[in-house]
């Protein structure tokens, strides 16, 4: 199944840091499943409850208060500036037509609109996020050249359509196993096309690790992301020590965070303690155990 990044902290769009770091992220809304949830959240809708907490690796109950937890980090996944880099190395022209899944905040997007000039259209579900994908939109000046939609990413697969390129950055199994992402990605963009997407592989001579059972060597990985006849045109796997030092820095935001909003809704002090010691335990692994990368696919 595919994996997801930590977050990047909310100062990342002004620092060209090119470290990946890795957590689950809500990219669909959904409502808790007690029909409340504490004053001052966001609601989520009862049929994606499950799936958001299964891509947030969370419990249901804590997702009104993700938003919270997450508001000093900014880039959702692996660095835009990596991405940038390795979209423009393949050729990538300007005014190509790009589908960001899971959007996020817009960072990625927004980068490859600034630097590239491509048109973007970036799908999530989740509304503060594209609040702020629209404000950073406008103040880098591509609000000409970006569109943010709120959507159910899962609905788009059955659709046959002919972007140039189709990102998957940091979203989890929402779509399914390898072989089923693909799949649904390809019909999504045309012959020649490339689909990106952000995961994991395990790291020489780690065979298993219970945090990461979904997990395969890297030359299996690279089996899965081509099984459809795809090829890879770009690979980039994240340097360890700095994929390590970011995946700490996020923690310690988030546990920063996490002391906050624990004072203000007392009731879910549990859900919160939870959620922050499984971000120190992913951290204990990523970038050791398991290590990032992103992969450029040409579609065959």
């Amino acid at each position: 199944m595919l994996g997801s990044l930590k977050p990047r902290p909310a100062t990342a769009p002004q620092q060209a840091d090119e470290a990946v770091g890795r957590l689950r992220r809500p990219q669909l809304i959904g409502r808790s499943l007690d029909g409340a949830a504490p004053d001052g959240v966001f609601m989520m809708t009862l049929d994606l409850d499950e799936s958001v907490a299964q891509a947030m690796e969370t419990d249901v109950r804590l997702l009104p208060l993700l938003p919270e937890l997450l508001t000093d980090l900014w880039e959702l996944g692996p660095s835009a500036e990596q991405v940038v880099a390795a979209l423009e190395s393949v050729g990538v022209e300007p005014d190509s037509t790009v589908l960001d899944l899971a959007c996020g905040k817009g960072a990625v997007a927004v980068a490859l609109a600034e630097q590239l000039g491509v048109r973007v259209e970036g799908i999530d579900a989740f509304q503060p996020f594209l609040q702020a994908a629209r404000a950073l939109a406008t103040e880098r000046g591509v609000s000409h050249r970006c569109r943010f939609e709120q959507g159910d990413i899962r609905n788009l697969l059955g659709q046959e359509e002919q972007y140039d390129v189709a990102l998957l950055l940091s979203v989890g199994p929402v779509l399914g196993d390898y072989e089923q992402t693909i799949a649904g990605l390809r019909r999504l963009v045309r012959a020649g096309g490339y689909i990106v997407i952000e995961d994991g592989f395990l790291a020489d001579g780690v065979a298993h690790l219970p945090l990461a059972e979904e997990y395969a060597g890297h030359s299996e990985t690279l089996r899965r992301l081509t099984a459809c006849g795809d090829v890879v045109a770009q690979e980039v796997i994240c340097p360890t020590e700095q994929a390590r030092s970011v995946n700490q820095r996020n923690t310690d935001l988030i546990r920063q965070r996490a002391s906050l909003v624990r004072a203000s809704h007392p009731a879910f002090e549990q859900l919160i303690d939870e959620y922050v010691a499984r971000q120190e335990r992913e951290t204990q692994i990523l970038g050791t155990d398991v290590l990032c990368a992103i992969w450029v696919l040409r579609r065959a």
